[in-house]
């Protein structure tokens, strides 16, 4: 059933076998999602019905892969990605295409869905993308774990009855993520994984994710491909890439070009993010980017903040030079504090970005318990990758370090207390045994 309207007497359904619509009317109350048998008489577009059956979850199962594929192979999506056109996308459409299709799915068959996207603007301008083509509850998400709880309390909101839908969006690629997921998947819910982060050994099946076809491609964010999915879905193209921009400044990404305001409109989306608790949804974000006295407001003071911390950290930078490759290294404890603004990375990026030019550069701002990457142009020319920095030292120093990753040009390790000075000396012997 894709649609239930609950009356005095019962409620009025409509049923899809995924090529036509019929309507009826029942008198127990039914759940749209849930697939039924209907036995009446038929009247055009209307179903006098004398039996209406709950399928047994074989035949349910059954029904739902034959609706699904009706559905899908009448539903009429664009021919290729509408924002950007180059190899990489060309060879994520399909994936692209899916993704569109399963929301497109879940919207006609009127599924309950839930949207669980990271706290940043990535994934707050990708969530506004979905949000804006499928109706679904949707919470922020600060960690890069989906976890048991998380699954559990996602399985208790969405119910387990009409193959729900959860996105899980610009996060859960990991293998931390797959034994929570797996939970949904045991309940009936359909999971979808859109991310740009490096994926797992087990990378979950319903994976929208770019480097999963060739790596260094984690400038793709999430927030861009859930971009191309709206569009792919309906949303209007111009929408769609103002969102694209702001999720692509946002992770530093340089996919599609953008202006001041996007990054100021970034800015002030991570500095919200810093402040709100896990399971926020979006009407707060909504409201303070369409209150222009709010959000000028609140951009100058997380500019200010910016600024303040990076003048407080340049002043213990130590600078060197190694075979053409320019380092900057400085300390961010007594500056930054765990949960609050401005984070670490904010800081390391503001600094990246007064030292920048067209040598290349290796910037790292470290605490007690991490170390935070960024590298310019010219640095990843030379062959650098953050990313792939961060899992040398995973692997050398696995007994002083967490976990660690990122992207081409910017990324971090997580580090165990009081190793961080043995991680970063590591860190840049690496970078300079890398460098050409």
């Amino acid at each position: 059933m894709s649609r239930v309207r609950y009356e005095r007497n019962g409620c009025s359904c409509t049923l899809t076998d995924g090529k036509e619509e019929y309507r009826f009317q029942s008198s127990e109350s039914l759940s749209a999602g849930t697939p039924v048998a209907v036995e009446g008489e038929v009247k055009g577009k209307d179903i006098d019905a004398t039996v209406v059956v709950m399928l047994s979850e074989e035949k349910a199962d059954e029904a739902i892969r034959n609706v699904e594929a009706n559905l899908k192979s009448s539903l009429v999506v664009p021919p290729g990605p509408a924002l950007l056109k180059d190899e990489i996308t060309e060879r994520l459409w399909d994936s692209i295409k899916d993704a569109a299709l399963e929301l497109l799915c879940a919207r006609k068959l009127g599924r309950n869905a839930l949207l669980r996207f990271h706290g940043d603007a990535d994934g707050i301008s990708g969530a506004f993308a979905l949000t804006g083509v499928l109706r679904c509850k949707a919470f922020q998400q600060n960690s890069a774990v989906y976890g048991i709880r998380d699954a559990l309390r996602d399985i208790s909101t969405v119910g387990q009855e009409g193959r729900a839908l959860v996105i899980l969006l610009d996060f859960a690629s990991n293998d931390e993520s797959q034994e929570a997921v797996g939970l949904l998947k045991a309940a009936g819910i359909k999971v979808l994984v859109i991310d740009h982060h490096p994926p797992g050994q087990s990378p979950p099946e319903n994976l929208l994710n770019p480097l999963m076809i060739s790596p260094g491609t984690s400038r793709y964010t999430a927030g861009y491909l859930a971009c191309e999915v709206a569009i792919a879905c309906g949303m209007d193209a111009e929408r769609g890439r103002e969102l694209a921009k702001i999720a692509c400044t946002g992770d530093k990404s340089d996919i599609i070009e953008h202006t001041d305001e996007d990054r100021k409109k970034a800015m002030v989306l991570d500095y919200l993010a810093a402040h709100i608790s896990f399971g926020n949804n979006l009407d707060f974000y909504r409201k303070v980017m369409g209150n222009k006295s709010l959000f000028a407001s609140i951009a100058q003071q997380a500019k200010e903040s910016i600024e303040e911390a990076a003048d407080k950290a340049m002043a213990k930078m130590k600078k060197t030079t190694e075979d053409g490759l320019e380092i900057a290294a400085f300390p961010l404890d007594g500056i930054v504090t765990k949960g609050e603004w401005p984070p670490a990375g904010k800081i390391t990026t503001c600094i990246f970005e007064r030292l920048s030019r067209d040598s290349p550069l290796f910037c790292i701002g470290y605490t007690e318990n991490s170390l935070i990457m960024r590298l310019n142009a010219a640095a990843a020319e030379k062959g650098l990758s953050a990313n792939e920095l961060a899992r040398s030292i995973r692997e050398s120093m696995e007994d002083f370090v967490v976990g660690g990753g990122g992207h081409d040009r910017a990324g971090a390790i997580r580090v165990k207390s009081g190793f961080a000075r043995d991680v970063l000396n590591e860190l840049l012997r690496e970078a300079v045994r890398r460098k050409d």
